[in-house]
């Protein structure tokens, strides 16, 4: 019974992840869950507000139910300011550093965007809550959640790297990207970078903050 219990934990990751995954397919209809090779054509910006509160509303119980089980507070799995004198640093010049990137490398992973001025002004609410809600769920499951127990498991490093490849695939049916290979990579070094800041720091905020950035330029390319 203990050996079984003792797993428990991974069972609970394994559970999220897939609906996680399952929640990022290459394109859904709203109200369907229907598969298609180019998402810019069938996806409505209500979409990103649904998919966004049925991230908050299926995973982050789920999450908050495995802190229970483990008998941890939200702190423990980096919800809070953590250290705020480097959580506001490295908030600051990450997230600068990442807006620039994304402006310096974005045409390579852009799909197809038609949008002008007045529909991005139009659309812009419907990319902060889309961003806000995805990023937050999510690095809270894979730089929070699923760091913080891979780590007490296989020590940081290793905890790391396994939390980021897990994020890495997930992107794997993303077609935010002409060069699958290359996005899914990216993905992956991005999971790995936000996990140090979020050791480093003790705080989501940072990883949550660039998270947020890069969902805007994916939403941005959707349509």
């Amino acid at each position: 019974m203990n050996n079984i219990k003792k797993y428990i934990p991974y069972f609970y990751l394994t559970a999220i992840y897939i609906l996680v995954f399952f929640q990022y397919p290459a394109s859904i209809r709203v109200g369907s869950f229907l598969f298609h090779s180019n998402i810019a054509a069938d996806i409505q910006p209500s979409y990103l507000l649904i998919w966004g509160l049925m991230r908050i509303l299926i995973v982050m119980p789920m999450i908050f139910a495995l802190l229970i089980h483990l008998n941890k507070k939200p702190g423990s799995i980096f919800l809070n300011f953590g250290d705020k004198n480097r959580m506001i640093s490295l908030t600051f010049w990450v997230t600068t550093l990442f807006v620039l990137l994304g402006i310096l490398f974005y045409p390579y992973f852009l799909v197809e965007s038609s949008l002008t001025v007045t529909r991005l002004m139009y659309l812009i609410p419907f990319f902060s809550l889309f961003a806000i809600s995805n990023a937050f769920v999510e690095e809270t499951f894979f730089r929070g959640a699923s760091l913080t127990i891979l780590s007490e498991k296989f020590g940081f490093w290793l905890g790391n790297i396994v939390q980021a490849l897990f994020f890495g695939l997930i992107h794997i049916i993303n077609p935010m990207s002409s060069n699958l290979l290359l996005f899914v990579f990216l993905t992956f070094a991005l999971g790995l970078v936000w996990g140090w800041v979020t050791k480093y720091t003790k705080s989501l905020i940072p990883a949550i903050v660039c998270h947020i950035v890069a969902d805007i330029f994916v939403a941005i390319s959707l349509f």
